[in-house]
């Protein structure tokens, strides 16, 4: 049975957490679920974890709150018993008895250290810190480099909760690390990416391209009383394959493909001749159907695809993208909108482009908006390969 506590005798000492968050929200869940996780205080009854969690239960008028007691004086002894470790611990509740824990364990390390100081003067013993950081990993329940990486997700949020607070949410709510780690280490590289000085305007080397080749239809460029004869030159596939994309691409970049249905096949060989693997696609759903070959086309796919290591920030995107269809070949503001919420970028490269989504893209091609970047001429004019532009009509 979980022990309890008068709620007025729980001391809050100096704690990390600055903000508290939305303790009425909190207090309404306890009310219709209950307090799924008891506080963690000292048998002196000092707060260890679980503030907000206090905090709930007075605006709630409880008198009393469950608690588990972990004896932190006895855990640096190494005198706790097996059958007095709890295994219940949120993974932030654990960061917070490290850090408890912390200063007791230098205490005694500095003690332990002073019946030899000829071996580590000056300095903790490597195998003191060691069997610290075990001894804490062992009273919360916790393998030592689980622990390590909750705390990292730990001090992210606390340091910048609006941006990663959900991490630590996350966290909590499903008692795994790994996963939210790695989410983070994603997220702080995708800033440091963002931040980047820009490449020059049209030059590259670019991490994220979108390209929308002039896919050739031969028998209706050869007759244009044939439906759908395109308003535009198109290219053989041969010559497809030798559009130097390769040449303003990053090490680590991810290629976003434009392909129509009656095309897939020989998408996958251009990706071949260019050096880029496709993961996944991408299918637009435009709100009226056109022309087509044998079915009338309502969808247009885009192959993802990387070469090297590209940083991607996937949470839960489905493969679906519903939007309308503007002018002729061009993709809608959507389309864009994913591109820079997943693929973090200093700048965007967009070929045989027909829209500028914004001031980060470059747009290259016969038809590409006409607008000045700073310090570059209009982009058509751009010293990307000049092969690299949709033909005009």
């Amino acid at each position: 049975m979980t022990a309890t506590r008068p709620v007025l005798s729980i001391l809050v000492g100096e704690r990390h957490r600055r903000e508290l968050g939305d303790i009425d929200q909190l207090a309404a869940s306890i009310t219709e679920v209950g307090l799924l996780h008891p506080i963690v205080i000292t048998p002196e009854g000092q707060m260890i974890a679980g503030e907000r969690r206090l905090h709930a239960a007075k605006a709630l008028g409880w008198t009393e709150i469950p608690v588990n007691v972990v004896d932190l004086d006895s855990v640096v002894r190494g005198e706790f018993a097996e059958n007095t470790c709890r295994k219940d611990f949120t993974l932030s509740e654990a960061v917070a008895i490290k850090r408890a824990l912390e200063p007791l364990q230098k205490v005694a390390a500095r003690e332990r250290q002073g019946t030899r100081t000829d071996k580590h003067p000056g300095k903790l013993p490597t195998s003191s810190k060691g069997r610290a950081a075990d001894k804490v990993a062992k009273v919360t329940g916790m393998a030592r480099r689980t622990l390590e990486k909750a705390e990292a997700i730990v001090d992210a949020a606390e340091a910048e909760p609006e941006k990663y607070g959900k991490l630590l949410v996350d966290m909590d709510r499903t008692g795994r690390a790994n996963g939210v780690y790695r989410r983070l280490k994603i997220a702080k590289q995708a800033e440091r990416i963002r931040a980047e000085p820009s490449p020059l305007p049209g030059n590259g080397p670019y991490r994220v391209i979108t390209c929308d080749v002039a896919w050739p239809y031969e028998k209706r460029d050869s007759d244009p009383s044939q439906r759908g004869a395109l308003p535009y030159l198109t290219t053989s596939i041969a010559d497809i394959c030798k559009l130097p994309v390769a040449s303003i691409a990053a090490p680590d970049c991810i290629l976003w493909f434009w392909v129509t249905n009656h095309h897939m096949r020989e998408a996958f060989a251009v990706l071949d001749a260019w050096g880029f693997e496709q993961k996944t696609i991408l299918t637009w759903v435009k709100d009226h159907f056109g022309t087509g070959d044998w079915l009338r086309g309502q969808t247009e796919h885009c192959l993802m695809c990387v070469r090297g290591e590209p940083v991607v920030e996937l949470t839960n995107q489905t493969t679906v993208l519903h939007a309308p269809v503007r002018g002729h070949s061009v993709k809608p503001v959507e389309f864009y909108e994913l591109v820079e919420s997943l693929c973090p970028a200093p700048r965007y490269c967009d070929l045989f482009s027909r829209y500028q989504h914004n001031d980060k893209w470059d747009c290259h091609g016969d038809e590409a908006p006409g607008v000045e970047m700073a310090g570059a001429p209009a982009s058509s004019d751009l010293s990307i390969p000049p092969s690299l532009r949709r033909g005009a009509p």
